[in-house]
């Protein structure tokens, strides 16, 4: 599903909300699905926006892990979960615009 994504939050710490909307979003194809994650050694449900132009998938943000629907309305969902940084987990919520 093409969407755009804006993250609400920058190493874990939430964005001022005019910063936030601010920010341009990044436009690609929303991906949700159950994968395992080999350092945690269990099973996580993944978000990943990806860039498929060109017959390639390229992540254009941090995949965000143990993503949980918060919720979903008009066309708008928010996704919350953790994302993964130079090798630190912080929490992470995207807010989503189906386009």
């Amino acid at each position: 599903m093409r969407v755009k994504v804006r993250p609400l939050q920058c190493k874990g710490r939430m964005l001022p909300r005019q910063l936030a909307k601010e920010q341009p979003p990044h436009i690609g194809a929303l991906r949700v699905a159950e994968e395992r994650d080999h350092e945690l050694s269990r099973s996580v449900l993944r978000a990943r926006l990806l860039d498929t132009q060109g017959g390639t998938e390229i992540d254009l943000l941090p995949d965000l892990s143990d993503a949980r629907l918060l919720w979903a309305n008009d066309n708008r969902l928010r996704f919350a979960g953790f994302e993964r940084v130079d090798n630190a987990n912080y929490a992470q919520t995207w807010e989503v615009e189906v386009v």
